[in-house]
């Protein structure tokens, strides 16, 4: 890594730049092809230390090939630049798997979400990182963070819109920009899009591979590990497909159903909070959280923090196939004792990249599209990816996420193009 020289006037102490100058391509070199798009250092790294309480930030940026990169931030406990950096290639893999012109990139900091001082913390950080905000980055939610908060932050510092760097990479006013961008605050099923649109995502995953497995919805059975927005907004979509959810976990307990129909899942959606709420509900058992990968279904959807399926929950889970919604949820040594054991387990890219396809059905049309038009879109290309891998898998007889990365590699990138539509 090389120190690059930092903005005029931006505190050192803060803020340090450091960049592998071996992955800034020149606009006519294609990405030298690699085994998992994994092995290269990071683009660019910035590393934040907060002048008030002294914890870190970073912000990763996985490659410098297009106009523009995205990913989430997150506030967590023990956050790691490491981590985050994994993260960011994950990004980048979702760009590649939905071929999508946009590099990879993460950003967090590691503090308590439960500290009072969160907003006033991730106000401090995004103010660093304000000229990339506002020009190459374009930010999303991620844990720990919710849309509408990271929004309400950024326009205390003047920042329009996290998402703000879409209208410089589209070559758009950024009023138009804005005005196309409301739509995900519009409400389909009671929900908005913004808050529907990754686990939408993650809940086409899971209708392909049950699909792929000729298992009829109507007779399906999941169990989600997970109670935030991405697990809800999965839910929500398996239910009214006609999917039986059999078990829920949030990070307290487990509820599981006793009857062959399901949870009712329209009454858990009533909790607003990220626990489960047992009152008013009839036939389930309260179980430990982790009880959820015993549970006995088609599919386990992993959709809370990474490293959840251990090697030992990987030995023992009974389920057709794993799709995981959240970042690094199956490590690698629990993803082989699966495929030995011949249960279908997708790279947690794939199913993750609701959020990422939601940004081209809203930016990629000629014309403003209507709300349902964008989850339509997030629902046909997640479903037609994924069952893109499955078929390559089954006909190459090779893992899924071994085909998920040669799709990835016979994707191109094409530099100084437009992220979204036609280039």
């Amino acid at each position: 890594m090389e120190t690059v020289p930092l903005t005029p006037g931006v505190n050192r102490r803060q803020y340090r730049m450091t960049t592998n100058l071996e992955s800034l391509a020149p606009s006519n070199m294609q990405p030298k092809p690699t085994t998992s798009l994994t092995a290269e250092r990071p683009a660019l790294i910035i590393e934040y230390t907060d002048p008030v309480e002294g914890f870190k930030g970073w912000l990763v940026r996985d490659r410098i090939y297009h106009r523009m990169c995205a990913g989430g931030m997150r506030v967590q406990t023990g956050l790691t630049c490491e981590k985050l950096t994994c993260m960011a290639r994950n990004m980048t893999c979702k760009m590649r798997i939905a071929g999508i012109r946009v590099d990879g990139a993460k950003s967090g900091i590691d503090y308590d979400p439960q500290a009072p001082g969160k907003s006033e913390a991730v106000a401090r950080f995004l103010r660093a990182i304000k000229p990339y905000v506002e020009t190459t980055y374009s930010m999303g939610p991620d844990l720990n963070m919710e849309m509408e908060e990271l929004e309400n932050i950024a326009g205390g510092i003047g920042i329009p819109s996290v998402k703000m760097a879409i209208a410089r990479a589209q070559g758009w006013e950024l009023a138009y920009y804005l005005e196309r961008s409301s739509i995900l605050q519009e409400e389909e099923h009671g929900w908005s899009v913004g808050r529907l649109r990754a686990g939408y995502g993650l809940a086409a995953a899971v209708l392909a591979v049950l699909h792929f497995t000729n298992i009829e919805n109507s007779e399906a059975t999941v169990a989600i590990q997970g109670f935030g927005t991405l697990a809800k907004a999965c839910a929500s979509r398996l239910h009214s497909a006609g999917v039986k959810i059999m078990a829920i976990a949030d990070i307290e307990k487990c509820l599981v159903a006793t009857h062959g129909q399901g949870l009712d899942i329209p009454k858990l959606l009533l909790t607003s909070g990220p626990l489960l709420e047992v009152k008013g509900l009839d036939d389930i058992t309260v179980k430990p959280s982790a009880a959820v990968t015993a549970a006995h279904c088609d599919v386990l959807v992993p959709a809370a923090v990474e490293n959840s399926i251990s090697a030992d929950m990987a030995s023992a889970l009974q389920v057709k196939a794993v799709v995981p919604g959240a970042n690094l949820a199956v490590p690698s040594v629990s993803s082989n004792i699966l495929q030995n054991r011949s249960i279908i387990v997708l790279p947690d890219f794939l199913p993750g990249c609701g959020g990422s396809l939601s940004m081209e059905g809203l930016f990629g049309p000629v014309h403003h599209p209507s709300a349902g038009a964008v989850l339509q879109h997030i629902d046909q290309k997640m479903f037609a990816i994924v069952s893109e891998v499955l078929q390559k898998s089954a006909t190459e007889n090779i893992s899924p996420t071994t085909a998920a990365f040669k799709l990835c590699h016979e994707e191109k990138s094409l530099p100084g193009t437009r992220p979204y539509g036609q280039p």
